[in-house]
């Protein structure tokens, strides 16, 4: 694709930044990372809390195990209690009991001792923990289940043993209302995703930074690949890491291999010129010489020939030099030279010619090709006004990337059915007026060449309004 050319649609491929891949990339492998970091910190505080929360209640079991007896008229005696206090007071949260499975399952305990802050109540013990306790005997077995208060759990600790002097198992458990705990296990989590979450937010901050800092010289070697576009340096300079500095050597080298090929094809379209010119000439001496008709025949034949070799010569340069990379051309300094000399040529009209230039206005191309259609445009508003000439330059309002230069005149400007007539190659709708018909044809051939537009219009001073779109070069960075 040319410099010049416009760049295509963008696909959703294309559109996707280096860096946000980057970041994008890093972030789907961190936070997974981190979510389960938080779910591994939460899962051993939780393993944590329950191990120091079941302490206290083992010791309770322990206790009861040491101080529960047969007598010897083979009831259950318990020479000591457990010394919390909680245990004194009904519905503490904090509960003991000694009891016998009953056949029914799901059903409470039979009770043969209990803390007083049951208050009366017993407990149930699932399935589950049943089983476990009838296949460990005398090992601890942990579990959860309803307290004697309303929505109140209880985590519980139990053994089941046959005591001395009895033939009967017996389940000894102590437990607790573990809602307290559980609310210190969730704030906990709360506090573990969240601070992941911030330290996830930190690190993809963290990570674009870093990738910002290394991409810089990538960004430094597309801004200045952009000033040589423009025309505001010959090539790629500054220095670059080693990873990229031949990437801008490639870039360099590109850029020359560019110029010599434009070059090389300036070189054969002045060669062809000079090659068809001659024998032109030659045809037309001897035309003029020749019999009337058959001389006037040829002559007018070759008048064609020349107008089209004359045509097509200046497209090759236009579109080579339009291939040109680092080429561009101030305005003003086209214009200014035009609204100087075309007062001088056309004297006998008393000239006026207004100008309304944005500042800074730089087109992004070979100044020969400026001069020929703000040239050409100018001699023919010179050439059909009545005293008054306007010509106007800014950046386009749709795309900041060019200019409209307009030229109008208080002529008697053309219909709308003449206007596509007048831009083709040799149309003359006035063969009074002296002129190859070639100028308005090489100012579209031109303006198409840098990717630009050619209008025609009735302007609002009466004659004829034309319009050119061309590339503009950017502000400096």
């Amino acid at each position: 694709m040319s410099p010049l050319t416009a760049p295509p649609a963008k696909t959703a491929h294309q559109t996707r930044s280096l860096v946000v891949s980057l970041v994008r990339s890093a972030a789907l492998w961190t936070l997974p990372l981190l979510i389960i970091s938080a779910i591994v910190l939460t899962w051993l505080y939780r393993n944590t809390t329950y191990r120091i929360f079941d302490d206290p209640l083992e010791s309770a079991v322990t206790s009861l195990m040491a101080s529960v007896n047969i007598d010897e008229h083979g009831d259950l005696v318990l020479s000591r209690e457990p010394l919390d206090p909680r245990y004194q007071q009904a519905l503490s949260g904090r509960y003991w009991l000694v009891g016998q499975e009953k056949i029914e399952a799901n059903y409470p305990l039979k009770i043969l001792a209990s803390s007083r802050s049951l208050y009366g109540g017993s407990l149930v013990l699932s399935q589950d923990m049943l089983s476990n306790l009838n296949a460990n005997m005398g090992e601890k077995v942990s579990g959860s289940t309803a307290g004697p208060d309303e929505d109140e759990t209880l985590r519980v600790v139990a053994r089941q043993v046959i005591l001395p002097g009895s033939e009967n198992r017996v389940i000894v458990l102590a437990g607790a209302d573990i809602r307290p705990a559980t609310r210190d296990i969730q704030r906990f989590a709360m506090t573990a995703f969240g601070l992941m979450g911030l330290l996830c937010l930190g690190l993809v901050l963290a990570m674009f930074m870093q990738v910002r800092l290394g991409l810089r010289p990538l960004f430094s070697l597309r801004d200045r690949v952009v000033e040589v576009r423009e025309g505001k340096a010959p090539q790629v300079e500054g220095h670059y890491p080693p990873e990229i500095a031949p990437l801008a050597n490639e870039l360099n080298s590109l850029i020359s291999h560019n110029k010599d090929i434009v070059e090389r094809a300036r070189t054969h379209v002045g060669n062809l010129a000079h090659a068809l010119k001659t024998p032109i000439a030659v045809l037309k001496n001897e035309a003029e010489l020749g019999e009337k008709t058959a001389s006037e025949l040829v002559a007018k034949q070759t008048e064609i020939m020349a107008q089209q070799v004359d045509h097509h010569l200046r497209r090759a340069r236009a579109a080579a030099r339009g291939q040109s990379i680092g080429v561009s051309t101030d305005l003003a300094e086209v214009v200014e030279p035009l609204v100087r000399t075309l007062p001088r040529i056309y004297r006998d009209k008393d000239l006026f010619i207004d100008t309304d230039l944005e500042a800074g206005l730089v087109f992004r191309g070979a100044k020969r090709d400026l001069e020929d259609m703000v040239g050409n445009l100018m001699d023919n508003a010179a050439k059909w006004t009545q005293s008054e000439i306007r010509l106007t330059a800014k950046t386009d309002n749709d795309q900041s990337e060019f200019m409209r230069v307009t030229i109008e005149d208080n002529g008697a400007g053309l219909t709308p059915d003449e206007y596509k007539e007048a831009v083709k190659r040799g149309a003359r709708l006035d063969e009074a007026t002296p002129g190859s018909g070639l100028g308005l044809a090489i100012v579209d051939d031109l303006a198409r060449a840098y990717k630009g537009e050619f209008k025609l219009a009735r302007s609002p001073l009466g004659g004829l309004q034309a319009m050119l779109k061309l590339p503009k070069q950017g502000p400096s960075t």
